[in-house]
């Protein structure tokens, strides 16, 4: 009875936070947020070359003109002291037309409570002084970095997990490792993206860090018992001498998941291979999880188009909410719990949201913080083509438990700092963002709807899009008379050509 008890208690607090897709847990320290404007994206037009008969070859562009930050990580981890110790060097380009003066590092470990300690920050040999802001470090430099020059900074650091769970943290079963090494934000001709967390009713709303895609190294290591453990990534590593050697090139950051129990799933599609994580009592979920994954992916990649990653990597996360990675995704452990195999479950609603966050999140970038709805809005959408294409009979089950019944309402370009906090983030951008986009393709056409989506995410692949972009790209796909839908579903419409 004791542990029907429990379960059922679980129940009732997993059933609470269903919908808690891809946001942060909450951290006592963590900064109210600040009305921070997001900078506006310059629209330019893009000229078609005219065709020749003979046109001449030329060389394909390089992504973000192969001027994208790289990242040299090596970390050891002591996973039963709860203890990593890592030197992370960072080799950053100057991709402005401005001369930058200072340079800023967003670390964010030091949200939680003594849970880094900085050893040292070097250019070079020569050892740096910085100042805090929030939980970003600041850089100044003796001499700024002109247009088109690199500059390099080495951070030595010690990491002590905090005992939590969430995605940085570790539960006693599972060490998460997100966001955990210092990174340097998105600058553009106005300045650095950066913003501060959105929080309220003691509950994050969102997420408020913005990403370029930049290239990872990493090295792990271990300071012992390396044949237990199980580490979970989005790259396949190569190992020798139980050192793991990771590469991930062009991704928002590189997120870790380490266990000494769990079981791990394998799946292949074509030269993709899927792999999920679970703990041993959900084994049998984490089966389904896979075999969802793989349909999942097979469709988005039909509508979506390609994505250039060798792995996709699932984990039974030890918290209550999902959260997306590059190449690597976590799934309420609540979603495996509860998972009755059989289609009407939350594991089969959320493995497709999340693996569509590598199209919506992973290879087109957005402003989370103020544009948040560039990914979530399609990516909640996306579990209905997903019901559409492999349980046409349940869409309608879909539409009735995942939207209609939590209460859709409000403009869907509302920002993390929406009045009402996350309840009112989750019925306007999340669920009336899905309404949004099924009107969209009422309007538009079934074909021009995935026309648009496939040239909105081959244009913007590796970048940051903005909205701007977004109605760019919609008004030369179509020429149907959106002002109506827009006037319903938007704050600040667009004003179209």
């Amino acid at each position: 009875m004791k542990l029907l008890s429990i379960r059922i208690n679980l129940l009732l607090i997993f059933i609470s936070l269903l919908t808690l897709v891809g946001c942060g847990a909450p951290a006592e320290t963590t900064p109210l947020p600040s009305n921070t404007i997001a900078p506006t994206k310059e629209i330019t037009s893009t000229e078609v070359p005219t065709p020749t008969a003979t046109p001449s070859p030329t060389p394909t562009p390089l992504p973000m003109n192969g001027q994208q930050t790289q990242y040299f990580i090596d970390a050891t981890v002591n996973y039963y002291n709860r203890f990593v110790s890592v030197t992370s060097r960072t080799i950053y380009t100057n991709k402005t037309s401005k001369p930058i003066n200072e340079i800023i590092f967003i670390v964010y470990p030091t949200i939680f409570q003594n849970a880094i300690y900085i050893k040292s920050v070097k250019q070079g040999t020569n050892t740096l002084e910085y100042s805090w802001e929030s939980h970003r470090m600041i850089i100044p430099l003796d001499e700024a970095v002109l247009p088109g020059e690199q500059v390099e900074f080495t951070h030595d650091f010690e990491l002590y997990m905090p005992d939590r769970e969430g995605t940085f943290g570790q539960t006693g079963r599972q060490l998460n490792l997100s966001y955990w090494f210092p990174f340097i934000p998105p600058r553009t001709e106005e300045g650095w993206e950066v913003y501060e967390i959105s929080l309220v009713n003691s509950q994050i709303v969102g997420e408020h860090i913005v990403f370029e895609s930049a290239d990872f190294d990493v090295t792990l290591s271990f300071t012992d018992r390396r044949d237990k453990m199980s580490v979970a990534a989005g790259a396949i590593p190569h190992e020798e001498n139980e050192i793991l050697h990771y590469q991930l090139k062009l991704a928002r950051t590189f997120t870790l998941s380490i266990s000494d129990v769990f079981v791990v799933t394998s799946r292949e599609i074509d030269d993709l291979k899927i792999l999920s994580y679970t703990f041993p009592e959900e084994s049998g979920a984490g089966e389904a999880a896979a075999d969802i994954a793989v349909d999942a992916f097979i469709l988005y990649r039909q509508i979506f188009g390609p994505i250039e990653r060798d792995l996709l990597t699932l984990v039974e996360a030890d918290f209550l909410h999902g959260m997306e990675f590059d190449g690597i995704v976590f799934l309420s452990r609540g979603f495996y719990m509860f998972y009755d195999f059989t289609p009407k479950t939350n594991l089969t609603i959320i493995v497709p949201h999340e693996i569509s966050h590598q199209w919506f999140f992973s290879l087109v970038g957005n402003n989370q913080a103020m544009e948040p709805w560039l990914d979530e809005a399609i990516a909640t959408y996306s579990e209905s083509l997903f019901y559409e294409e492999y349980y046409p009979e349940l869409l309608p089950w879909w539409w009735e438990n995942r939207v209609n019944n939590q209460q859709p309402k409000g403009s869907i370009d509302n920002s993390i700092y929406i009045e009402g906090g996350y309840p009112a983030y989750l019925r306007s951008v999340y669920l009336n963002g899905a309404n949004y986009y099924q009107d969209l393709r009422d309007t538009i056409g079934d074909q021009t709807f995935k026309e648009f989506l496939r040239y909105y995410i081959d244009e913007n692949r590796y970048q940051i899009a903005s909205s701007g972009d977004y109605w760019r790209i919609l008004s030369e796909i179509s020429d149907a008379d959106l002002s109506a839908l827009v006037n319903e579903y938007f704050t600040n419409p667009p004003t179209f050509p």
